[in-house]
């Protein structure tokens, strides 16, 4: 019986544990869930964009996302947030890696703004998560910033996590 007694004991310390690292360090372990689904775009980008400097030294153009599934990426990457419909592409006229995706709540529906300001700031100013409408308009707002100087993305429907060629 004093087996028992210990026992039951020692499962209700480990559930108020459990629970109480949850609710005081909760807020821990969503940060560190935030900048490893930002470390996986960044990581992406520098790959695809890796690729496309290969495929241009070979062939003298800049690829398509076609031409780089072709044998100089293993497959496609998949993203660390958003829906499977977005992938990935390569944009030929503004020179860049990129992919749309909506401003959401949660990670299932797109990318969060806190993935996004992660982004930008270990971004080493080379990838960008910017407020813009298409891959033109997110280049043009590259542009334009200040040497370190980060995007604002508040109040963001759409976002564009590039990397320039």
């Amino acid at each position: 019986m004093f087996n028992l007694i210990i026992s039951i004991i020692a499962i209700a310390l480990v559930v108020v544990l459990a629970g109480a690292s949850l609710y005081y360090g909760g807020d821990a372990f969503n940060k560190g869930s935030e900048e490893a689904r930002a470390s996986t775009f960044i990581n992406q980008a520098q790959q695809i964009q890796a690729a496309a400097t290969l495929f241009k030294a070979s062939n003298g153009a800049v690829p398509t996302m076609t031409d780089l599934k072709d044998g100089y990426l293993a497959g496609e990457p998949k993203l660390a947030a958003g829906k499977d419909t977005e992938v990935w592409g390569v944009d030929t006229t503004s020179k860049a890696v990129f992919v749309k995706q909506a401003i959401a709540q949660s990670t299932a529906d797109g990318i969060t703004k806190g993935i996004c300001d992660t982004i930008n700031k270990n971004g080493s100013g080379v990838v960008f998560c910017v407020k813009a409408a298409d891959v033109a308009a997110a280049v043009a707002a590259v542009d334009a910033l200040t040497a370190g100087e980060l995007p604002d993305v508040t109040g963001a429907v759409d976002v564009v996590t590039l990397m320039k060629l």
